[in-house]
């Protein structure tokens, strides 16, 4: 497609295409084995699968979005495109993430659900995923009405942007609603942003005393690199989402101009401003 008409809603090419629903197949067949197989003993609650199962969960996270920029043998994608891939990409996999996992935490929040001990070998059966980062973050744990508040927030955006996805996807989308749900995108991913950085310097400004399980691990690894997606993505998704927004506003507004719309016609002294 040329710059003057991007393809929007469909840029993927077939090897991309493969690589993400690998990744979706892979994590939601290793969710499920690290869900169910703690609960019937199958998979032990130690150190090692502790490490080991975190390394291989948080890989895809990181690198899937950089596979939106591996072309493909003679094509050529222009940057709106690139743009519109990468949040293609990042919406259905932030959302999935946040009604995956933050979604249930909140319903564990309100019924009491998280009261395995937080300290090896206590063998939290399928509340595994959540009972291994609370290890690393006490303040999953238990009923902590702060946290509480910042996911509530996390899943409304989720849910919000699942949507959103949904809509962005149709290929009959006229640019009008394309760029209100880009918007509405924009508004969501800021929100998820905004908690992120709450959720950092609150814990930062305590100097980590809830933090877990070391420096290295607990700190370096758990409360920041498994969450680096969550804050080095959103900004250059959000440039992506307003260099699309911008374009078909620029183009939507030519069009009409064309076709006689009065509230798209410029009054001769706006034009030698703009010339």
């Amino acid at each position: 497609m040329s710059e003057l008409e991007p393809n929007l809603a469909r840029p993927f090419a077939p090897h991309r295409v493969k690589i993400y629903l690998s990744a979706v197949v892979f994590l939601a067949i290793f969710w499920a084995v690290m869900t169910i197989g703690p609960q019937l003993g199958l998979i032990p609650a130690t150190f090692t699968v502790d490490v080991i199962a975190n390394v291989i969960f948080t890989i895809p996270f990181v690198g899937l979005p950089l596979v939106v920029y591996w072309d493909a043998p003679g094509e050529h994608r222009s940057g709106l495109e690139k743009a519109a891939e990468l949040t293609l990409v990042y919406l259905p996999f932030t959302a999935a993430s946040q009604i995956t996992y933050e979604l249930p935490f909140l319903i564990g929040n309100l019924t009491g659900a998280w009261d395995t001990p937080l300290a090896y070998p206590a063998e939290p059966g399928w509340k595994w995923f959540f009972w291994q980062y609370a290890m690393a973050d006490n303040r999953y744990w238990g009923q902590n009405a702060y946290m509480f508040g910042i996911e509530l927030a996390a899943v409304g955006a989720g849910i919000t942007l699942f949507v959103v996805w949904l809509r962005l996807l149709r290929t009959d989308l006229p640019d009008e609603g394309r760029i209100r749900y880009l918007w509405v995108a924009f508004a969501a991913i800021a929100m998820l942003l905004a908690c992120s950085i709450v959720y950092f310097f609150s814990e930062a400004r305590t100097g980590f005393a809830n933090i877990g399980q070391g420096l290295w691990y607990g700190v370096g690894f758990k409360f920041i690199f498994m969450n680096i997606a969550v804050i080095t993505f959103p900004p250059v998704v959000l440039y992506a989402i307003y260099r699309q927004a911008d374009f078909l506003t620029r183009r939507a507004g030519v069009v009409q101009a064309a076709n006689g719309d009065p509230r798209f016609q410029l009054s001769q002294a706006q034009q030698g401003l703009a010339r």
